[in-house]
C-alpha cells in the first residue's frame, strides 16, 4: 500500500484531475470553432493532441514502475509506447494531404 500512496496516488491525481482540464479544453475549443473537426489538418492535430496526452503518461507511468523497481514492466511499456509512436508517426507522414 505504500507504493500505492507515494507513486500511483499522486499520477492518478495528476493525470484525472489534469485529464478532466485537458477535456474541457479540447470541448470549449470545439465549441468555439477554433478547432474544425471536419478539416482534416484540425482532425489530424486533434488526434495528436490526444496521442501526445497519453504517450507523455505512458512515459511517466513507465519511470515510475521503473523506480519502483519493476524495470521489466517498464521496458515493456516503453516498447509498446515506442511502436504505437512509429506506427502513428509513419500514420501522419503518409496520410493524403488534403
Amino acid at each position: 500500500m505504500e507504493y500505492y500512496s507515494q507513486a500511483w496516488l499522486p499520477f492518478l491525481y495528476l493525470y484525472g484531475l489534469g485529464g478532466l482540464f485537458f477535456a474541457a479544453g479540447i470541448i470549449i475549443t470545439i465549441k468555439s470553432g477554433s478547432l474544425n473537426l471536419k478539416n482534416i489538418y484540425h482532425w489530424r492535430w486533434f488526434w495528436i493532441l490526444i496521442f501526445g496526452l497519453f504517450w507523455y503518461m505512458s512515459l511517466h507511468a513507465s519511470l515510475t514502475l521503473a523506480a519502483l523497481d519493476l524495470i521489466s514492466s517498464a521496458f515493456m511499456l516503453m516498447g509498446c509506447v515506442i511502436m504505437i509512436s512509429i506506427s502513428v508517426a509513419y500514420w501522419v507522414i503518409n496520410s493524403k494531404k488534403n
